[in-house]
Order: C-alpha cells, then sequence, then structure tokens
C-alpha cells in the first residue's frame, strides 16, 4: 500500500464536495476550479521551504519569483489567466535586506503576469528554522472552460512544452552527485533557479485539449496523474521526448533519469486530440514555445518505448515528498 504524499492527501485531505456551496472539481488537479454562474475561478496554492524546494544558499530574490512562478504554472495547466495571490511567509528572523531583494523577485513575477498580491500572513518562526512560505494564487477563464486531469481520451496525442531534465541535473551538480565535466551549469541553472509559467499556453490550450498538468514532480509521475484520473494509460516514445543540448553531455542513463523523473521544470504536459495537432503547431508558432508530441493515449499502462517500439525499463520516477 502506498505510504507517500499522494495517498496521504486522498486519505486524509480529499472532504466530500457536498459540504460546500461552491460547486468545484475538487482535490486531485493542479488547480481547483470553482464553477460560478459568470466565471469560472481557479484556486492553487504551494507550500514552498528552503532547504526542501531551495537550496540553503538560495538568494531571495530567486526565491520571491521562483515561488510565484510555480504556482502561475499551476493556473496555466488550468488554462487560467492570473489575477491575484495571498503571501503566507514563516522567518526566524527579520531581516530588512533579504526581505527586500524577495520582494523584488516577487514584483517582478507578479508584474509580468498581472497577478496582483491581495493579502496574507507572516509568522516568526523558530530560532534556526528554515524559511518557509504559502502562495495561494487565483485565476479565472470564462464560464463552463477549464482544464484539468481528467478527460485524456484514448487515441489522443501527448504533447509536451519545452524541455525537462535541466533543472534536475542542475540540482544534480550543484549538490555534488554528478560532476560537470562538460562545464554546462551555466546553462542548466536557470531551468532550475528561474522557470517560465506557461501562461500563454495554458490559457490557449484549454479551448481543445482534453486534459493537462505542470510537470513538478517529474515527467512520468505526473503524466501518471492524468492517466489515474482519467482512466487511461499511455506510450511515451524516448526518442522523441526533447532534450536540451546542455543535457545530452550527460550520459544516456543520465539523462533519461532527468528528462522523465526529474520534475522541478514546470512545463505542461497535455493531451489532444490528433486532428488537432495543426491547431497545436500553431499555437508553437504563436506563443514561440516549443511543443512536441511524445507518446499518445492507450487504454491501460505506462509503457517507455525506443524507436523500434520496444518497452524500456524506467523504474519508479518522480519526487514524493512522503515517500518511503
Amino acid at each position: 500500500m502506498s505510504q507517500g504524499e499522494f495517498d496521504l492527501i486522498a486519505r486524509h485531505f480529499t472532504f466530500p464536495a457536498s459540504i460546500g456551496r461552491w460547486p468545484s472539481e475538487g482535490v486531485g488537479d493542479d488547480c481547483a476550479l470553482i464553477r460560478l454562474p459568470e466565471r469560472t475561478l481557479a484556486v492553487t496554492t504551494d507550500m514552498m521551504a528552503v532547504g526542501t524546494h531551495f537550496l540553503p544558499d538560495v538568494s531571495p530574490r530567486t526565491m520571491g519569483r521562483k515561488a510565484l512562478a510555480v504556482n502561475l504554472s499551476d493556473l496555466a495547466a488550468a488554462g487560467a489567466e492570473p489575477r491575484a495571490f495571498f503571501l503566507s511567509i514563516s522567518l526566524p528572523e527579520r531581516d530588512d535586506a533579504w526581505l527586500a531583494e524577495f520582494r523584488t523577485g516577487l514584483l517582478e513575477m507578479a508584474e509580468r503576469y498581472g497577478c496582483a498580491l491581495l493579502g496574507g500572513d507572516t509568522v516568526k518562526a523558530p530560532d534556526g528554522a528554515p524559511v518557509s512560505l504559502s502562495i495561494t494564487a487565483l485565476g479565472e477563464m470564462p464560464a463552463g472552460e477549464g482544464l484539468t486531469r481528467a478527460g485524456a481520451r484514448v487515441g489522443d496525442d501527448v504533447w509536451l512544452t519545452g524541455t525537462t531534465g535541466d533543472a534536475y541535473a542542475a540540482l544534480m551538480i550543484r549538490t555534488k552527485v554528478w560532476k560537470d565535466e562538460a562545464g554546462v551549469l551555466s546553462r542548466l541553472a536557470p531551468r532550475m533557479d528561474d522557470p517560465t509559467p506557461r501562461v500563454a499556453v495554458g490559457c490557449a490550450l484549454r479551448r481543445f485539449a482534453h486534459a493537462a498538468v505542470d510537470i513538478s514532480d517529474g515527467l512520468l509521475q505526473d503524466l501518471g496523474h492524468i492517466l489515474e484520473r482519467s482512466g487511461t494509460g499511455a506510450v511515451v516514445a524516448w526518442d522523441a521526448c526533447p532534450k536540451s543540448e546542455a543535457l545530452r553531455a550527460f550520459s544516456e542513463e543520465a539523462c533519461r533519469r532527468a528528462v522523465l523523473g526529474g520534475g522541478d521544470d514546470y512545463e505542461l504536459l497535455f493531451c489532444a486530440a490528433p486532428e488537432d495537432r495543426a491547431r497545436v503547431e500553431t499555437l508553437a508558432r504563436v506563443t514561440q514555445v516549443p511543443l512536441t508530441r511524445i507518446g499518445r493515449i492507450v487504454e491501460r499502462g505506462l509503457r517507455v518505448v525506443d524507436r523500434e517500439g520496444e518497452e524500456i525499463p524506467v523504474g519508479a520516477f518522480g519526487f514524493d515528498h512522503f515517500a518511503s
């Protein structure tokens, strides 16, 4: 029996939808979609802490930018336009210089996406405790619209924005697990430090995609969430999975682990009908975001195959806060 993060949520924090008066898609997606008569609201929340989501020496400006970016990525996966956010932060001490830099990074991301800070809370953490924060972000879209992880259909194409694996590779180098023999950290680090939420892509996808998820815990694990919610399976073509030139400097095994299981990429993975391929290609041109078809939805299972169609054993990939 699974004892990880997602089992914990399902067992202890999935309440009956009938409790409230706002109809919602409920727990299990990147956002709660609250369907009101005139519009649909998307709401997401993420808690982050130094030592878990950030290395101890992270700059406060980087922390501010990334903290909001990961929430905007959840809104993008739902197809929502960012509108506002709330910030709660726990600090072991007041450090105005640190806070000024943190505010700079947070404000840069907020202004870029038109997402206003409307409130929150500050508390003093116990001495020696790491800085931790929680952001709740809100977005909106026309009534009746919005993407969830459910809805993938057998025969759908599986698409991916950008590339995955670079953030994980940067982490492996910074934590001395991998050696940077090719000197590529400077090209990998921005993907870990400064992810780009794919808001424009997500907003366009809600008009035709069947399901979507943002890649935070690893490509295969997050694809698995779509499959579980949709009651389907998938085949992923390894050779079709896009890899950055910097990541290709590492071994095939290391590259595979990073691309399929690394996480922290905040790219979008989505499912759409084959007849919409031209729409996806047009979207890539308009947004200037690479969109790659990496697989297809099938009835059951999740397989990664080589160019001959032979299955590649990949093991268990992906990040889980409470995995044993």
